[in-house]
């Protein structure tokens, strides 16, 4: 027997070393490939909802106005309080959104001492896009929610005192679509602490304070 007939034949082995070290290359590269893919969709997503998230609109009170006549105690034939106040109220709501604010009627109740006295409503409309829109409202002050709240003797005590304190809470409720897919409903709200003063009829001190509930 020669010895080149009892050797082992070389040749297969050879044949398929290259072979498995090649496919293992193209597996690492698809490896790659895909975990570069979920990266670059994860950044999209992220970047996609940064620019979707609505953003909150916001209240601010311009001004306030107040007329009419101060408030009159008169003791006959019964005791009763004439009152006859009038607000009126400038509120500008900003939208920071890339897409148009669509709210609902915006409306403003007015409270003394905890009590509800005076309401006013606007009709719905719509905020611009990173714009603005200027709300006017008017409401008149209910003599006997007044007396109701504070009884003839509170009052007397703040109209003694010379100064009458309310305060206006003013709610927008509205919707955001974003690139027409993405809704949400939206409720910008602000809360305004107004001081009057008796004599004049006259606003002499407001704190606001603006909020918003998705």
């Amino acid at each position: 027997m020669s010895e080149s007939g009892g050797m082992p034949p070389q040749r297969h082995i050879e044949h398929h070393g290259p072979q498995k070290f090649r496919r293992r290359r193209v597996v690492l590269y698809l490896a790659f490939a895909a975990l570069a893919l979920l990266l670059v969709a994860a950044a999209a997503a992220i970047a996609l909802l940064a620019v979707l998230r609505p953003r909150d609109p916001v209240t601010e009170l311009l001004s306030v106005t107040v007329t009419g006549a101060l408030p009159r105690v008169v003791p006959l034939p019964t005791v009763s309080v004439q009152l006859n106040l009038t607000f009126l109220l400038v509120v500008r709501v900003r939208n920071p959104n890339p897409a148009a604010f669509r709210h609902g009627p915006a409306a403003t109740s007015l409270y003394y001492r905890g009590a509800a006295v005076g309401y006013g409503e606007v009709p719905a409309g719509t905020v611009p896009s990173r714009g603005g829109a200027t709300v006017r409202m008017n409401m008149t002050v209910q003599a006997d929610r007044v007396v109701a709240a504070a009884g003839i003797g509170g009052l007397v005590a703040d109209v003694v005192a010379g100064e009458m304190e309310f305060e206006a809470r003013t709610e927008v409720p509205g919707t955001v679509t974003l690139l027409g897919i993405v809704k949400r409903g939206v409720e910008a709200r602000s809360v305004c602490r107004v001081v009057i003063g008796v004599a004049d009829v006259s606003v002499r001190r407001q704190e606001c304070h603006n909020e918003a509930r998705l």
